[in-house]
């Protein structure tokens, strides 16, 4: 049996993820979350529940994780980590003409340093796994489509999601020739609890009604709809599948056509 992380897995992608992947026949789950009643709830919806293990950390301290992955807790000795599903990540405006309130720091912490210090965090686990026998491990990191283009009073969700793609090219450049592929996934817009507050913040702003600025939005997607969290999820799946070994080093997009590169 061979072990999965997921940070970010209490809702939304990471925990369409989780459901999809404890599907998959002798792969057991770490699901990392800030909140644990969010893990719990996730984990009573899972295949092969008693298999998986959850775990309440801020992905941001580096040492939380490292810590957390050298506990005998998690199995990682027995049941080698063969994938990563860095997707933590928060959201949100930052830039409120350098007021207090700006979230400049909260948000590169967590979405571009906490996706870092789950990879350093998780890569010397993923080379034992060749030890016994495994070729070909994944790291997958969810960036944003927002990484294409900028946009208004998001510097720090732009910033810290566009650093996300070096980050995977660099890493993939080292690491691709021991057999650990990693990757990028561009959302746009997904029909996740954080979408729905974003939506719900820019309809305040513009003083307008949820579901007109819902419509808007929708409205700017070439396919005129959100994405699902299942389709992400079997993105993940796919490329953890073991059906590829080529795919490394890219940023893929799946956003309605919201970039066409």
């Amino acid at each position: 049996m061979h072990t999965i992380l997921i940070t970010g897995a209490g809702t939304g992608i990471g925990a369409a993820t989780a459901r999809r992947l404890s599907s998959v026949n002798n792969t057991r789950l770490i699901l990392i979350g800030r909140r644990r009643i969010m893990l719990e709830n996730l984990l009573e919806t899972l295949d092969n529940k008693s298999i998986h293990r959850i775990y309440a950390l801020d992905i941001s301290d580096s040492e939380s994780i490292k810590e957390l992955l050298s506990n005998p807790s998690t199995g990682l000795e027995q049941h080698p980590l063969v994938g990563v599903f860095a997707n933590a990540g928060i959201g949100g405006p930052n830039d409120f003409d350098h007021k207090e309130q700006d979230r400049w720091s909260e948000i590169i912490n967590t979405n571009l340093t906490g996706t870092y210090n789950t990879c350093m965090a998780s890569i010397p686990w993923l080379q034992k796994a060749s030890s016994k026998g495994i070729t070909t491990k994944h790291i997958a990191i969810t960036s944003s489509c927002l990484a294409r283009f900028g946009v208004p009073n998001q510097t720090a969700y732009v910033t810290s999601k566009t650093g996300l793609l070096g980050l995977v090219r660099s890493l993939a450049a080292k690491y691709s020739r021991e057999g650990i592929l990693i990757n990028a996934i561009n959302p746009g817009w997904v029909d996740t609890e954080m979408a729905r507050a974003s939506i719900q913040s820019m309809a305040d702003e513009a003083g307008i009604e949820f579901k007109d600025m819902l419509q808007e939005q929708k409205d700017i997607v070439p396919t005129g709809r959100f994405s699902s969290p299942e389709e992400i999820g079997e993105l993940v799946a796919f490329l953890f599948s073991g059906a590829q070994q080529s795919i490394t080093g890219q940023a893929i997009d799946i956003n309605g056509g919201s970039w066409m590169g």
